[in-house]
């Protein structure tokens, strides 16, 4: 069987703005439409007996015989880029996904940059190679339907970290090239640009703790990458990271990570991180500076 056989069959494709006020539907449709609200706006999906407000990013999957229509924002015009495909070449590859069962997830917000990226590179790969699109652009929407299915099934901290408030975002950033100075959260809040209830209550909902609790785990991250990557002693480390008292630094420390600073040195050292440079967790969705090995399940 040919390896074309086993991807998505795209049936046409845009990338289309529709007046402000419009709509579309209600309709039903024979195959599978995939369609991406690159920004957030007032318009509206409903599906069954279903409404999703699409005010931030959003992906909407539609699959055949949902009755569904679309009402575009009424204040400005509306974008949106769309894909229609089936597997009618081998129904047999129909990938097990939960957005593609019947009564499925039908609006996926976040994924970021990257899935934003690929559903454009589709339309991109569609206009200027059409003679390519049933392979490359197939494998890369099977591609995309697992990542979008990924968001719903996995949760994965993904999906979490792309709906973090700009503001927040500037905060977490401003923790990491300032961890060795005092910071408060009157500070961050002031730098986010929100009042400190507002800030310390978005901060909790958006990240499951406090600013404290964060700046915390965020210095002691940054203290164990010093005990492992420089020859550093316990007390230097603590006050390289901003704490001023080295018995609290280690009574935080194994708070958070169960074992002592020493410890934690003895348990980890290995010689391969001795030119590793201690970095902050920055824009990265996984720790820096770690090794991340093929784990074959039993």
């Amino acid at each position: 069987m040919n390896v074309n056989d086993h991807l998505p069959l795209i049936h046409f494709a845009g990338d289309v703005v529709k007046k402000a006020g419009t709509g579309l539907g209600p309709r039903l449709i024979e195959d599978y439409e995939l369609l991406l609200f690159p920004d957030g706006t007032d318009s509206v999906y409903r599906v069954g007996d279903k409404a999703f407000a699409l005010t931030e990013p959003s992906f909407i999957v539609t699959r055949p015989g949902e009755l569904h229509s679309y009402e575009y924002d009424r204040h400005q015009p509306s974008r949106h880029l769309f894909i229609h495909f089936g597997f009618e070449r081998n129904p047999s590859s129909l990938p097990d996904l939960d957005i593609m069962k019947p009564g499925g997830p039908s609006c996926i917000t976040g994924g970021g940059e990257l899935l934003v990226g690929m559903m454009k590179q589709i339309l991109f790969l569609a206009y200027s190679k059409p003679e390519r699109m049933q392979q490359r652009c197939g494998m890369l929407l099977l591609t995309l339907l697992h990542e979008i299915d990924g968001i719903v099934t996995d949760n994965p901290i993904a999906a979490r970290m792309a709906r973090i408030p700009p503001q927040l975002v500037r905060a977490l950033e401003y923790m990491d090239k300032h961890l060795s100075e005092p910071l408060s959260v009157e500070a961050l809040a002031q730098r986010s640009g929100w009042t400190h209830e507002h800030f310390s209550r978005s901060f909790v909902k958006h990240l499951g703790r406090t600013p404290r609790e964060a700046l915390i785990h965020k210095r002691i991250e940054r203290a164990c990458q010093l005990l492992l990557f420089e020859e550093r002693s316990v007390k230097e480390a603590a006050y390289a990271v901003g704490f001023a008292d080295e018995n609290y630094f280690s009574r935080v420390f194994k708070s958070v990570k169960g074992i002592t600073a020493s410890e934690y040195r003895k348990k980890h050292s290995n010689p391969i991180y001795k030119d590793l440079v201690p970095v902050s967790d920055g824009d990265s969705l996984y720790p820096p500076n770690r090794i991340l090995y093929n784990i074959q399940a039993d």
